[in-house]
């Protein structure tokens, strides 16, 4: 029998391990079966399945499936070693095993195909499969266009009027949307308002990631149009990155009316001056195009005269476009007052139930005796004339009783 030399034993040792370990490894392949959701949005938790097929001999070690996520995943409620145990021979197609991770998807993430890299191996036999490039498809459900401010300068039109509508679009998505058409609904509601020189359609071609964009219409409002706040609808129309064409209905409020126009006046007094008692009648003329509601008046306090009225404060009510109120009040004026001036406020709602609060101050005029005698607003005395006749007739005679006297003191000398 011949011997065997030390080289060989070694030789076949080492043939031995490697046969042992591959067969302890398997013939490994693992496919990535599905995610849910498919496409998962940044923020979600998303479900990923992996197939572990073993088309090789039977394992003789447990087999550990590890996943190495990165950004933007991270794992949620759930480990990244997994033991499957041992894999019997041929276990591919419905005898395949399936490994299951939860992951969550960073807020931050951006749209597209992000790998996720996952290994398997066997016990001391090492790692028997690593593949870096499973893809997991991310992406925003619905790209979002949203309408972020909506102003128009003046505040509020008046009718007949016109004014700029300017709308601030924003594309809260993280890719780019294309072709943003937007079309103002005029007719079908009926509204008293129309687009000014100009259509009622409007595009943006293209708005980045983030990006907002503002969009102007002028707009004219019907002469006839009541005060009120309409409700435009719009629709728009847009394309996302991948060709989509997405649809949102919206309504732009515009509010018509104008500003209003209150006038406050004293319009009959019979105080006349100062030291009197008499009554002031205030008049209020609204002398604009919309409605006052809810109008209240008050008669402010002051140091120069004292409201006699049982209540310094009239609740007039509503108060129409071309037409007037008014009010009565007795007070006292007093001596030391030289210009009398009314403080009154005044509080109401507008149209468009915006409330409004005035302080207005009304002059009193106030005369003189002798002015009121020149004007004629008062009767002058009889018995005025006569004191003043009899004191002319008096001074008369001592002049010319003491010029008299004068004259004969000199013929006697």
């Amino acid at each position: 029998m011949k011997k065997i030399s030390v080289f060989g034993v070694v030789a076949i040792l080492f043939l031995s391990l490697v046969t042992v370990a591959f067969a302890d490894a398997g013939d490994i392949d693992v496919t990535l079966m599905s995610q849910s959701p498919d496409p998962v949005e940044p923020g979600q938790i998303v479900t990923v399945k992996f197939k572990v097929e073993n088309a090789g001999a039977e394992t003789t070690k447990d087999t550990i499936v590890h996943l190495r996520p990165s950004f933007p995943f991270s794992l949620y409620g759930d480990v990244v070693d997994k033991n499957i145990g041992k894999l019997r021979a041929g276990s591919t197609g419905a005898n395949a095993i399936i490994v299951e991770y939860k992951l969550k998807v960073d807020e931050e993430a951006v749209e597209g195909y992000t790998e996720l890299e996952l290994e398997v191996g066997v016990n001391q036999a090492g790692v028997a499969f690593v593949n870096d490039e499973f893809l997991i498809n991310i992406e925003t459900h619905d790209a979002v266009l949203e309408i972020t401010k909506i102003s128009m300068e003046p505040e509020r039109i008046a009718p007949g009027g016109t004014a700029t509508l300017t709308i601030f679009t924003k594309n809260l998505a993280d890719s780019l949307l294309k072709d943003i058409k937007f079309t103002f609904d005029f007719e079908s509601s009926d509204l008293p308002l129309a687009p000014y020189q100009t259509s009622s359609q409007k595009r943006i071609a293209q708005l980045n990631s983030n990006n907002q964009l503002p969009l102007t219409l002028p707009i004219i409002a019907d002469p006839e149009a009541k005060p009120g706040l309409y409700k435009v609808p719009v629709n728009i129309t847009y394309n996302d990155e991948k060709g989509n064409r997405l649809t949102i209905e919206d309504v732009v409020a515009v509010q018509i009316g104008s500003a209003p126009d209150l006038k406050t006046y004293i319009k009959r007094s019979t105080v006349l001056r100062k030291g009197e008692t008499g009554s002031i009648t205030i008049e209020l003329a609204n002398t604009g195009t919309d409605d006052i509601k809810f109008l209240e008046l008050e008669i402010l306090p002051t140091k120069d005269f004292e409201v006699l009225s049982t209540s310094p404060y009239a609740y007039i009510g509503d108060v129409d476009s071309d037409d007037t109120e008014s009010e009565e009040f007795q007070i006292f004026v007093k001596r030391s007052v030289k210009t009398l001036m009314v403080p009154v406020m005044l509080r109401y709602t507008d149209a468009n139930n915006n409330p409004i609060e005035e302080k207005t101050d009304l002059e009193l005029r106030i005369y003189s005796g002798f002015q009121l005698r020149e004007f004629g607003l008062v009767a002058s005395s009889s018995s005025g004339v006569y004191i003043l006749l009899i004191l002319l007739g008096v001074g008369g005679y001592f002049f010319y009783t003491k010029r008299y006297k004068k004259k004969k003191r000199s013929q006697e000398e």
